[in-house]
């Protein structure tokens, strides 16, 4: 398999200059949308939160379900991609981790069943089942950054509500996956040591060996942190044509 090399120039606001003392979003209306606390909850008592665009009620819509990375909180999440989703006209979904430490924990072998599946699940239904909600079932992408990355592998490789699947700096486990062969877009940094390049073309020649066919590789100018470009670029794969081709790319 050829690997085609493009470059990416990173965007402004870093994921993690996030300040984790704002707390969790309030459930309020604004011009831009709608966000909310999920009422499910984790025996940890952590829950998550989703952002519905304004004009939700008129549309069906495609859902974004991101996976946090260690120390990260579905709420503070949904801070960072609501703006993409209201430009980008998609709901957003970031389920918290039962763990308060911010990781999750995922079936090791394909078909088991842990906590953080049961509630990622519960809140996907949540927001299938929210009033005035429409969620356009052929859209829906799983998108993990760095140890969420195995989990939104997971769910996506079992549950058939999701038809995308984003692995973003992060890993997974290949004998954990279920059946499903979603498309699958993965991301990492040029500067990122804590997923080196070559590490995150190693798990997209390994998920082509699995049998993933429709896999694309992006490489951006950051470190281990998620900029607006690459959020941008995550979406415009998503939400335009599927391809139907394994490609390798370090985009410009």
């Amino acid at each position: 398999m050829s690997v085609t090399i493009f470059t990416v120039a990173a965007g402004l606001v870093p994921w993690n200059q996030l300040d984790p003392s704002s707390g969790p979003v309030r459930a309020e209306g604004t011009g831009t949308g709608l966000t909310r606390i999920v009422r499910a909850a984790t025996s940890t008592g952590r829950r998550g939160a989703y952002y519905l665009p304004v004009g939700h009620e008129s549309r069906v819509l495609p859902m974004l379900v991101f996976f946090h990375g260690t120390g990260g909180k579905g709420s503070l999440a949904i801070l960072r991609l609501q703006a993409f989703a209201g430009q980008g006209g998609f709901i957003a979904l970031a389920p918290d981790s039962v763990s308060v430490a911010g990781v999750w924990k995922v079936g090791r072998h394909p078909g088991e069943s842990t906590e953080d599946h049961r509630h990622v699940m519960a809140c996907v239904h949540e927001v299938l089942g929210a009033p005035g909600v429409r969620v356009d079932r052929g859209r829906v992408l799983a998108a993990g950054f760095s140890v969420g990355s195995n989990a939104a592998a997971y769910l996506a490789t079992h549950e058939a509500v999701f038809t995308g699947l984003a692995v973003l700096h992060g890993h997974v486990v290949p004998g954990a996956m279920g059946p499903r062969r979603p498309r699958t877009w993965l991301s990492a940094g040029d500067r990122d040591r804590a997923r080196p390049v070559a590490y995150m073309k190693s798990v997209a020649e390994e998920l082509g060996r699995a049998g993933f066919a429709d896999v694309q590789l992006r490489v951006f100018r950051t470190g281990h942190t998620l900029e607006d470009q690459e959020l941008t670029a995550l979406t415009t794969w998503w939400l335009g044509p599927a391809r139907g081709a394994l490609q390798y790319r370090l985009t410009p």
